[in-house]
């Protein structure tokens, strides 16, 4: 099923690149080479979001201060699943986590802060992403602190992390423009802007949260 919906989304993605180059009529060598640079393009993304559809992005979650990185995977290892077994009250048998992996820090953010670094966590099977997802909520009542902040994220590709920029600027000038009204527009999750009741009267979601990244 998966493997099916990767095809999927390859052959749209190709018949889209074929149908806009027959909007603008570029012709000729140019048109071939082109076509075949965007093509393997659109195969490299989906490739790449096959291999994050089971990885989400956690921040929050302590830092172990430790160098060694076996036992610094093992503590990782450990806080995730105390956030999914007692944060999010899932049943512990109900998932497998392969590995979990710190990410680099950003760019801008100096290298000897104290903020601890994003976790990247891998499951056996994609369809615990959409699992964990509906299971969030649960955080806002967990007894732990850092548990209560936590925020989760879906591991997107590159294309995907631009179309999410480019929703919420969209989502963004339309709650300028729309300034008194009591819903507000959001980027959800699945990377589809939605519109709510404004915070403060909506159901708590870690997830909803994240509306500019």
């Amino acid at each position: 099923m998966e493997k099916d919906k990767i095809k999927s989304e390859v052959r749209d993605d190709i018949v889209g690149v074929l149908q806009d180059h027959e909007k603008t009529g570029v012709g000729g060598t140019v048109k071939k080479e082109q076509v075949k640079v965007e093509v393997q393009e659109a195969l490299e993304d989906e490739k790449d979001k096959a291999f994050r559809a089971g990885n989400l992005i956690i921040a929050g979650v302590p830092e172990p201060d430790t160098d060694d990185m076996d036992a610094g995977n093992s503590a990782d290892l450990a806080s995730v699943t105390r956030l999914f077994t007692d944060g999010m009250k899932l049943d512990p048998d109900s998932y497998r986590i392969t590995n979990t992996t710190r990410l680099y820090r950003g760019r801008k953010e100096p290298a000897d802060t104290n903020k601890d670094r994003l976790l990247r966590v891998r499951f056996d099977s994609s369809d615990m992403v959409g699992k964990v997802a509906r299971a969030s909520p649960e955080l806002e009542n967990a007894a732990n602190s850092w548990m209560k902040n936590t925020r989760i994220f879906r591991d997107r590709s590159k294309k995907e992390r631009d179309e999410r920029r480019e929703l919420i600027r969209e989502a963004h000038t339309k709650n300028n423009e729309e300034e008194d009204s009591d819903y507000k527009w959001y980027v959800d999750f699945s990377n589809k802007k939605v519109l709510r009741k404004k915070e403060g009267e909506e159901r708590p979601r870690p997830f909803r949260t994240q509306k500019y990244r």
